[in-house]
């Protein structure tokens, strides 16, 4: 669990860095959610109708991230005590997601779904 955390989190700060600097690719909620859950089908086998719960969940959870990062500047721009609250604010969202993702998934595509978010995790590393 704490990975997924950390994976959302690196995902998400790494979006609104791409979003912070001009020419940048902007994705909106509906962009961020399509790809999520377009990746995750490489990874965990849904259903179509899985598959649309699935874009639902993550677009109320990319919503509410875009939420987070609107007005204040970028992440580069805010103090310590600021990154900080934000983060913790980012791993209680995760929390929350992971809950519901784990609802949504049986047991074996949720264990697929984290072994789907460790890849792209190590993934975003590799991009630094």
């Amino acid at each position: 669990m704490k990975k997924f955390g950390l994976f959302l989190m690196i995902i998400l700060f790494a979006s609104a860095f791409v979003n912070a600097q001009p020419g940048g690719r902007q994705f909106s909620p509906e962009d961020m959610a399509k790809r999520q859950t377009e990746q995750m089908g490489e990874t965990v086998k849904m259903t179509k109708e899985l598959q649309q719960k699935v874009y639902d969940l993550n677009l109320k959870y990319a919503k509410k991230s875009a939420e987070m990062f609107q007005g204040g500047g970028g992440f580069r721009d805010m103090s310590d005590a600021d990154r900080q609250k934000m983060r913790e604010k980012r791993e209680a969202l995760n929390k929350e997601k992971d809950g519901e993702m784990k609802k949504l998934l049986s047991a074996d595509q949720f264990k697929a779904y984290e072994k789907y978010q460790e890849e792209a995790r190590q993934r975003m590393m590799q991009r630094r």
